[in-house]
């Protein structure tokens, strides 16, 4: 549980010894005659601050002495947390391994090596100057695709950096390697391997440490559960040794920034393990001019597919597609030099030439046309081109989870088309990642801020049906679409998927935690409906009622608005329990606490201020001015809290699912993307177009991003 810091009980301190009683004096002789009989409410108020400041300081103390004896249950947690991870990340890993058929027909045996390029440290620095005897010696590593996590255990520091050319296979390798490290893991002990792309990483403005602790509570956001994990979870974990990072992609994060990220790595705790792939060219070229190596990391580089490999991987398919490649194998085995061997060398273009080639109404031999075919850039870019129409030539398998569905039939130009849209939406923000809660970055500014509204106004109307009840329907609509519009021009999107956590055992202590925020957020729009009316009154607009009926409608929407959002935000907790991060997992997830918003935040809210202020409550005389002024005064107050905060967010502007929507529709009205989007990218990652790191999709490779970018800006 968090403790109050001493921050928050100087604050109260403050505000009940000093602020309130000042402000009591002056306010005696500033405010009307009939207001000052209610100034000596500010001294209970008074009193209640300072019991509380005390009662927050014996809390931070005793928080501050129960954090010192529970290292013991901390580690204890922290071990729990690492074995719910281990399990998480296997499944995940396993089955992208599987649906990137990475074991069939046959895994293409590629080779690694040491490196000859002037990246590596000293072998002693990275074996150790015992085991080395202080003789110069050249370190030789090498193996395959089967022995890459046994190799790694053998290593003294265990850390590695692996290189390799475009398309060479540098992730296929991280999957397999985090795979066989958890089976190490099992029967051994030790970190937990964890593949975590670079490509989000500012060596300038985030430690690596902090930056793996964010990707895990992002990638797996139980870690952020207090209750089951314990406070920091995710940090304790990276600093406590319990995570092997495997870092996929150091030539993804800007050019610019490479030289900094590898001095950074190198500044790692000693003995840290570590896994890092990066390409050749580009580690080379950063090591050259920062001059810095990782000084205890053993550094190896994938080979080319050699002809025999190729060969074996191409024929794998039986008798008749040893057939149909006959004449292409009999060329690579007697020109191993020329251009379709060297071609065919990278593993990604040889898997792209096997994928489109597969249909046996095809003919691989049309790859020896010189004249098509000239040199390696043509044959490349003809497998690229090629690729994502033979992909939709037929259907994928159906999904495990659901064996009897037919999978969706895609013409060939229209996946292509869509593809191509999302290709270049991603480069142009300069990303792999197509996550689905960043949907929003595809429209421009205008867009983005005309679905702000559309949204806000939905759940102004949600919470005006609420308040409808208590004071009639065109107070209630008033009051909804007044707040709704005037949150809408301010609110922002949301950063991350939400998540519902319904259990209520053990969770009461966060459920009072979240009450002081909540009421603090419904004080600030309480004051921000005070400060329309005032308003109102200054440009000499009738409100009729007095302050008196002000300050109870304002009081009123405040506690009713703070209320139903320390409910949501209770709600809107991580899970108890680890599992793989998923796209469709995060979408359900994130729709049912969108369901939740609707209900809590703005029909309790509604219905809450409603009833207290009408009839059954205060009594109050409400009418259309009157609601049309709290709504705006309190949305607007709503929407600047968000702003400067950048934490908070209410109603469906809150929610990623609700802009989600919004903006596949906006897209798919103007033809860029299908009406179904999620179900067309899953389509799109089984048929291996795609594949998913975590909750976000990317393309299969680089290159082939690339490709269809700049073919659809020509």
């Amino acid at each position: 549980m968090k403790s109050p810091s001493q921050f928050t009980t100087v604050v109260f301190f403050v505000l009940s010894v000093l602020v309130v009683p000042a402000a009591t004096n002056i306010a005696s002789e500033a405010v009307p005659e009939r207001v000052q009989p209610y100034l000596w409410l500010a001294w209970p108020v008074a009193v209640s601050a300072a019991v509380a400041a005390a009662v927050l300081e014996i809390r931070r103390r005793r928080a501050a002495a129960a954090q010192e004896r529970r290292g013991g249950e901390g580690e204890e947690e922290h071990r729990h947390a690492a074995q719910e991870l281990a399990q998480a990340v296997r499944r995940q890993w396993s089955a992208e391994a599987q649906m990137r058929m990475l074991y069939r027909p046959e895994p293409l045996r590629v080779r690694w090596s040491s490196t000859g390029r002037p990246v590596a440290a000293r072998p002693a620095a990275i074996v150790g100057e015992g085991i080395m005897g202080g003789r110069p010696v050249r370190l030789r590593l090498h193996g395959g695709i089967d022995d890459i996590a046994e190799k790694y255990v053998q290593l003294p520091k265990r850390q590695l950096v692996l290189l390799g050319a475009p398309g060479a296979g540098k992730t296929v390798l991280a999957i397999l390697l985090t795979l066989g490290l958890l089976e190490h893991r099992q029967a051994h002990g030790g970190p937990v391997p964890v593949l975590l792309s670079l490509s989000s990483w500012d060596p300038r403005a985030e430690q690596l440490d902090a930056w793996i602790a964010r990707r895990l509570v992002e990638e797996y956001p139980a870690l952020a559960n207090t209750e089951v994990f314990g406070p920091r979870a995710a940090p304790h974990l990276v600093t406590g040794g319990h995570v092997l990072p495997v870092l996929d992609g150091l030539d993804e994060i800007s050019a610019g920034l490479h030289t900094v990220a590898i001095d950074a790595l190198d500044h790692l705790a000693p003995g840290r393990p570590l896994v890092i792939t990066c390409r050749s060219e580009e580690f080379e070229a950063a090591v050259a001019l920062g001059g810095t190596v990782l000084t205890t990391a053993a550094v190896v580089e994938l080979e080319p597919v050699g002809v025999f490999e190729a060969v074996a991987f191409l024929s794998a398919g039986g008798t008749a597609t040893e057939a149909r490649w006959a004449p292409v194998l009999s060329h690579v085995r007697s020109s191993p030099g020329g251009t379709l061997a060297r071609t065919l060398a990278s593993p990604l273009m040889i898997t792209l030439a096997r994928a489109v080639y597969t249909v046996p109404a095809t003919d691989p031999a049309e790859l020896l046309d010189h004249g098509r075919f000239p040199d390696q850039e043509s044959l490349k870019g003809h497998l690229l081109d090629a690729f994502v129409p033979a992909a939709y030539t037929h259907r994928p398998p159906p999904p495990k989870d659901r064996p009897g569905s037919t999978p969706p039939a895609y013409p060939p130009e229209l996946a292509h088309r869509w593809l191509s849209f999302l290709a270049t939406a991603t480069q142009r923000h300069a990303t792999h990642d197509l996550a689905w809660w960043h949907l929003h970055l595809f429209l421009p500014p205008a867009g983005r801020r005309t679905i702000a509204v559309v949204l806000e106004l939905l759940t102004g109307t949600v919470a005006g049906v609420g308040v409808a009840l208590g004071l009639g329907s065109m107070v209630g609509v008033v009051a909804g679409l007044a707040g709704g519009l005037g949150a809408g021009l301010l609110a922002t999107p949301p950063a991350h998927p939400g998540y519902a956590n319904l259990r209520v055992r053990g969770r009461l202590r966060l459920l009072g935690r979240k009450l002081v925020l909540g009421l603090t957020i419904g004080v600030m729009m309480g004051a921000g409906a005070a400060c329309a009316f005032g308003l109102a009154v200054g440009l000499g607009i009738e409100m009729g009622g007095g302050i008196q009926a002000a300050m109870k409608v304002a009081g009123t929407v405040g506690l009713s608005a703070g209320l139903a959002f320390a409910v949501m935000m209770w709600l809107n907790a991580p899970a108890d329990a680890l599992r793989s991060p998923s796209t469709q997992a995060s979408l359900r997830d994130d729709r049912l606490v969108s369901g939740a918003r609707l209900v809590v935040e703005s029909l309790s809210a509604g219905l809450l201020a409603g009833l207290a202020t009408g009839e059954r409550g205060f009594g109050l005389d409400v009418g259309v001015m009157w609601a049309l002024t709290a709504g705006l005064g309190g949305g607007l107050a709503l929407g600047l809290t968000g702003r400067f905060t950048g934490r908070f967010q209410s109603g469906l502007v809150a929610s990623p699912w609700g802009w989600y929507q919004l903006c596949r529709t906006w897209l798919a009205l103007r033809g860029k993307l299908p009406w179904r989007l999620m179900r067309f990218l899953d389509d799109a990652h089984r048929r291996g177009v795609l594949r998913q790191a975590g909750a976000v999709y990317q393309f299969r490779h680089s290159s082939l991003q690339d490709r269809l970018a700049a073919r659809h800006r020509t």
